[in-house]
C-alpha cells in the first residue's frame, strides 16, 4: 500500500503505511523486511527532499543488507546514498 500511495504522491499516507509495516516487522523480528521498509522510507524522504531522513533510513537499510550479505540491495542502496546531496 505504501508504494501505491507514494506513486500517487500521497506522501503522508505512504509514510504512515511504511511506519505501520516497520512496526510489525520490528515486532516479529523480521530484519530483512525492516531493511526493505527502511529503504522505502529513505526513497520517500529523498522524493520530498528531506535528505537527512533519507540518509538515516537508507543507512539503516544498508546495515541490514550487509548483515544478510545481500549484495544486490547493498549496491542499490549505496547508489541511493551516493546521489543524495550533502
Amino acid at each position: 500500500m505504501g508504494i501505491v500511495a507514494q506513486n500517487l504522491r500521497e506522501y503522508a499516507q505512504a509514510r504512515d503505511f511504511y511506519q505501520q509495516s516497520l512496526a510489525i516487522f520490528i515486532e516479529f523480528k523480521d530484519r530483512y523486511s525492516q531493511a526493505l521498509t527502511y529503504h522505502s522510507l529513505g526513497t520517500l524522504a529523498e522524493t520530498q527532499e528531506n535528505y537527512t531522513e533519507a540518509r538515516t533510513n537508507l543507512q539503516t537499510a544498508l546495515e541490514i543488507y550487509i548483515e544478510y550479505k545481500d549484495e544486490y540491495w547493498e549496491n542499490i542502496t549505496r547508489e541511493n546514498l551516493e546521489r543524495l546531496p550533502e
